[in-house]
């Protein structure tokens, strides 16, 4: 799974608001950027809310933003500053509404507007920080969000019940949708695919074919088998994978077959993460 199909629990969201609750309690005590001169229950109203519906925005840009760190390999701190730079444009003109007493005003968008923007941005940067070394990297999310998965699988059948079905089934081989795309004598799982100009290379443990077509398009006909995408250029099955092994500071992985396949950084946390190396 990539983090582009991240999906949170209800309980990390609920986990994130409370977390994003106590931020806005904190700010609407100390009182900020002017602030303090509020109403105290006023000033505490208007951070937690602004807080919760800066959350509301931030977070799903915050996951395009790793979408796109994994599709073009910027570190994750430029990530997550251009996804602050994007979430901190909305959130600014929410709040200079509420100031002009829930009116447009043409005047606040002068240096006022740039004031507020900057300020929304430190704070949401700030907070990305505060919950990265809370929480830690994004993916123990995946990994919580796949335990919760697996506590709601009911338990499986005793051997003596499934064993029958189950020898069947381990003979017949795993077949993709992809396999439709290919010719009528590739049968064999799909072990990796690779990018080569417009073309997709089918792995196979032995033999490949090329597919014109997009490798994005090509991994969501890899269904049932379960595999990721470890570079911008290659997916591979879970199955494929032998050993990993480092080639300077970068890692590979063997797969049956031979073939051997390059890991981009960013993924390499995730496959550990998941137990896949």
């Amino acid at each position: 799974m990539s983090s582009g199909e991240i999906k949170l629990s209800v309980k990390w969201i609920a986990v994130e608001l409370l977390v994003m609750a106590l931020i806005g309690l904190v700010f609407g005590l100390l009182g900020p950027f002017g602030t303090y001169a509020m109403p105290a229950a006023l000033r505490l109203a208007y951070w937690v809310g602004f807080i919760i519906i800066g959350y509301a925005i931030f977070r799903p840009v915050s996951i395009s933003a790793g979408w796109l760190r994994e599709t073009v390999g910027i570190p994750v701190w430029a990530a997550e500053l251009l996804a602050t730079a994007v979430a901190a444009l909305p959130l600014t003109f929410l709040i200079g509404f509420a100031i002009s007493g829930m009116r447009f005003d043409p005047e606040f968008l002068g240096d006022r507007f740039i004031l507020l923007y900057l300020q929304c941005a430190a704070i949401g940067f700030g907070i990305f920080l505060f919950m990265r070394m809370l929480f830690g990297p994004e993916e123990r999310l995946v990994k919580s969000a796949q335990q919760d998965k697996n506590m709601e699988q009911p338990p499986e059948k005793p051997a003596s019940e499934k064993m029958g079905s189950t020898e069947t089934e381990s003979k017949k081989p795993v077949r993709a949708k992809l396999h439709d795309r290919l010719s009528p004598g590739f049968s064999s799982p799909i072990t990796a695919l690779g990018v080569e100009d417009h073309y997709v290379r089918v792995h196979s443990a032995e033999r490949d074919e090329m597919l014109l077509l997009r490798l994005s398009d090509a991994i969501k006909e890899m269904e049932p088998m379960e595999g990721m995408q470890v570079h911008r250029s290659w997916w591979v099955a879970r199955d494929a994978i032998l050993t990993s092994k480092r080639d300077g500071r970068n890692l590979r992985l063997s797969l049956s077959g031979g073939l051997e396949v390059p890991v981009s950084r960013a993924y390499v946390t995730k496959l550990k993460q998941m137990g896949w190396i």
